[in-house]
């Protein structure tokens, strides 16, 4: 349903006959002062002389008027004039709109640096729909597989004349893509929460070696099932201040990208190295590694450099790991070249 839009039309008068002629008045009987003023009698005042002196006052106030009332057009009235209409246009979604400054930059005062102002918020207006487009056409485009999958597959079950291993196959190819799905609404969900957080991240004491230790036996399975070699390189213990909670989603999508992206019988390497006021996190993969183009774009949403492993992700992980990390003031750095692996090392205040 179509939202009605309201105008709102503010009429101004930027010119008024009754204020100009009242200023002229004004300036005139301050420009006759000084005559009144040392006259030797009222007769003087009314010599013929009198109407030349009057038309002279009244030219030199209509002359103060104009230039003044010019002046507040031109430095006041008219770049108000000009904010307003490129708000109207903002507000219609016209994001391409940028004011130019009113004076040199020497000379900027408070209208300057409105305009400037006004043209960042344009700016950040358009960054953020360009972000909510991409946003909603990636969302759609990840929706899309796993309900299609489903919807074929619950055709296809209808149809009645399947033996009961197909069946049984056609039925675990759907709870698949439905576990798919929720996953995907839920890392939506979690992203979101992370970006409109407000409150500070969580400060409590917490082991960061036995929570890594969960994290690994987590994904023993997959460890396991794809051959792959993981060398742990900890203290017995090291004792933390932080968000534990966080932590724990930076853990699991790291050893999960790392365990997705090297080939069965492949090595992996956590180490983790404790400083007097860090820590440093190391997950090494002997996997496919990134280029540089991979590289730059690796944090965005849905963003996924190999095409070969969409099926196993959303491209979700590593912007909530961005995310997190940006919350608890930690730092990542990322080494890799094609064919040689990948190397995520997180630097962590203890």
């Amino acid at each position: 349903m179509a939202k009605d839009k309201t105008t709102f039309i503010v009429k101004t008068n930027r010119f008024s006959w009754l204020a100009m002629i009242g200023l002229f008045l004004g300036f005139g009987l301050l420009a006759a002062v000084p005559g009144i003023a040392y006259s030797k009698d009222w007769q003087s005042i009314l010599s013929p002389y009198a109407g030349w002196y009057l038309l002279y006052c009244l030219i030199i106030a209509v002359l103060l008027a104009s230039l003044t009332s010019w002046e507040k057009y031109r430095t006041f009235d008219k770049p108000l004039r000009a904010l307003s209409a490129a708000a109207e246009k903002v507000a219609g979604g016209d994001y391409s709109v940028y004011l130019q400054p009113v004076h040199r930059p020497e000379k900027y005062d408070y209208l300057d640096a409105m305009f400037a102002n006004f043209n960042t918020m344009v700016a950040e207006l358009n960054s953020i729909e360009t972000l909510r487009g991409d946003f909603v056409a990636n969302v759609s485009h990840e929706f899309k597989r796993p309900l299609a999958i489903i919807k074929s597959y619950t055709e296809v079950l209808q149809q009645g004349d399947l033996d009961m291993q197909t069946r049984a196959e056609y039925l675990q190819t759907i709870d698949t893509a439905a576990t798919d799905l929720a996953e995907l609404v839920s890392n939506i969900l979690r992203l979101n929460k992370l970006e409109t957080q407000v409150s500070e991240p969580k400060h409590v004491a917490f082991d960061l070696v036995e929570q890594l230790t969960q994290v690994i036996f987590a994904h023993d399975p997959m460890l396991e099932a794809h051959q792959l070699d993981l060398d742990v390189n900890m203290p017995d213990q090291l004792a933390m201040i932080g968000d534990p909670e966080l932590l724990k989603v930076v853990w699991n999508n790291l050893l999960a990208n790392a365990i997705k992206f090297t080939p069965d019988q492949g090595q992996i390497t956590l180490s983790v190295v404790e400083h007097t006021k860090h820590v440093t996190v190391s997950i090494k993969d002997s996997g496919v590694g990134m280029d540089a183009q991979t590289k730059a774009h690796m944090f965005q949403k849905f963003f996924q450099g190999d095409a070969s492993h969409k099926a196993m992700g959303n491209g979700l992980g590593l912007a909530m790991v961005a995310q997190i990390l940006k919350l608890v003031h930690g730092n990542i750095d990322v080494t890799s070249a094609i064919g040689e692996g990948s190397t995520f090392t997180i630097l962590l205040p203890r």
